[in-house]
């Protein structure tokens, strides 16, 4: 804030009335006793109001602005009735890289001065703060701007010496909802501590109509993220879920049994393509459990598929499945190339106890190429094979939230530190790469 500190809390003295020397409008000093400066509202002439005797800093004749928070207007924050007094905008940089933003003085005589700051619809409430003050728990201050500001307009009274065209240098530092201005004038530097407020916030304290304050643009440098609180929980939750479903995976993953129950050696011939193969029965212990084929067939650039079926050999109930399996490979502009899989595996998901037998009837390219072509198959069967899959589909339903809000969480980071020339160096790669800049 361009101000220097506060003045200590007083008793309340009476609003003082006076004329002002110009226009000749009544200006009502709220203030009193603190205030040494007020532009009268009527004209916006400055006037120093230290003394008894009313002096004429500087004659103006402007017609008063419109303000969000008008002079007078009395609202509650932090619990606090506080009198706006005094209005000053201010702006640093020229050009389309200006930056303009508001600050309305509020006063309560039992607790001194705070600065409502306004930028682009967002709101911060700041009180100057001195060495050695606690800051809030938990807060690390990072630089987001330094650079000369200056007062461009001044309405009401201030307890400093207010004039349009001051400059000092300021220094912000942010950690949200939090942001640390510092200002120096010469020999003296003061420090102000701030903190969001919600426009809804804003206008329920001072009775006003939201739609009738200022727009939102952009994130506020002290904007606290939307995301940034579910976060934690959300992936404390989903890494507490996986490591649950991991244990309960691991547990199943020992405690199977993954017995072999049938190996089979499968030779198909051109002649005996259409011809299913019977197994003999073997036996599936209970209780119910998965009973799983893995198929390897011999393929030189060729492909196989073999159609599965298990039968229960005192019910006759029957459960099928496919298994298609093919390799290729061969050499392009000099670099050696594969692609496919030879094995396939399946599985019969809670087969009863009981005995069973497999029927399979098998396909093959290479039975297509002449009468003496065979195709060769090697199959396992095994009963009680532990499954990864569930608990992968777990995974995939359970990490993409946290994910998204995550990335949400550093879009908005990125957005707002965009409008900093002390961008973070994580993101700043981030701009560098989608610029294609070197870093």
């Amino acid at each position: 804030m361009d101000a220097p500190t506060a003045p200590p809390a007083a008793p309340p003295g009476k609003p003082r009335l006076l004329d002002c020397p110009v226009c000749g409008g009544a200006i009502t000093l709220r203030a009193v006793g603190h205030s040494v400066n007020v532009a009268c509202m009527q004209c916006n002439s400055l006037l120093d109001v230290a003394l008894e005797e009313v002096k004429i800093l500087k004659k103006a004749h402007e017609k008063q602005r419109d303000l969000s928070i008008p002079l007078g207007a009395r609202g509650k924050l932090d619990g606090i009735e506080w009198e706006a007094v005094g209005y000053q905008e201010r702006s640093s940089g020229s050009g389309s890289d200006r930056y303009v933003w508001d600050e309305t003085l509020l006063f309560n005589p039992y607790h001194g001065f705070r600065f409502l700051a306004q930028a682009q619809g967002h709101w911060s409430l700041y009180r100057v703060i001195k060495s050695g003050t606690a800051l809030p728990a938990g807060t690390r201050f990072a630089r987001f701007f330094s650079g000369q500001t200056q007062t461009d307009y001044v309405l009401g009274e201030f307890y400093w010496r207010a004039r349009m065209g001051d400059q000092v240098h300021v220094t912000d530092s942010i950690s949200p909802p939090y942001v640390m201005s510092t200002e120096k004038n010469g020999e003296e530097i003061n420090v102000s501590l701030g903190a969001y407020l919600a426009r809804e916030e804003v206008a329920a304290a001072f009775g006003l109509d939201p739609g009738k304050l200022p727009r939102l643009q952009g994130i506020a440098p002290n904007q606290p993220s939307p995301f940034a609180a579910r976060v934690p929980g959300v992936l404390r939750a989903s890494l507490l879920a996986v490591a649950l479903a991991t244990g309960i995976q691991l547990v199943q993953a020992y405690s199977a049994k993954n017995q072999v129950v049938h190996n089979e050696h499968l030779t198909v011939t051109t002649t005996t393509r259409d011809e299913a193969r019977v197994t003999m029965p073997f036996e599936l212990e209970p209780p119910q459990a998965n009973v799983c084929l893995e198929s390897a067939a011999i393929l030189d650039n060729n492909w196989a598929e073999l159609s599965v079926t298990l039968v229960d050999a005192s019910s006759q109930e029957r459960r099928s499945l496919n298994q298609g399996m093919e390799s290729y490979s061969g050499v392009d502009s000099g670099e050696a190339w594969r692609e496919g899989d030879n094995i396939a595996n399946d599985c019969f998901p809670a087969v009863p106890g009981g005995q069973y037998r497999l029927i399979f009837n098998a396909e093959a390219g290479a039975l297509g190429w002449g009468a003496d072509q065979r195709q060769i198959f090697y199959i396992q069967a095994r009963r009680d094979v532990p499954i990864w899959s569930n608990w992968f589909a777990l995974l995939l339903a359970l990490l993409p939230y946290p994910f998204y809000l995550w990335l949400r969480h550093h879009s908005f980071e990125y957005t707002r530190w965009s409008d900093s020339d002390f961008m973070p160096e994580s993101y700043a790669s981030i701009r560098n790469s989608l610029n294609g800049e070197e870093e």
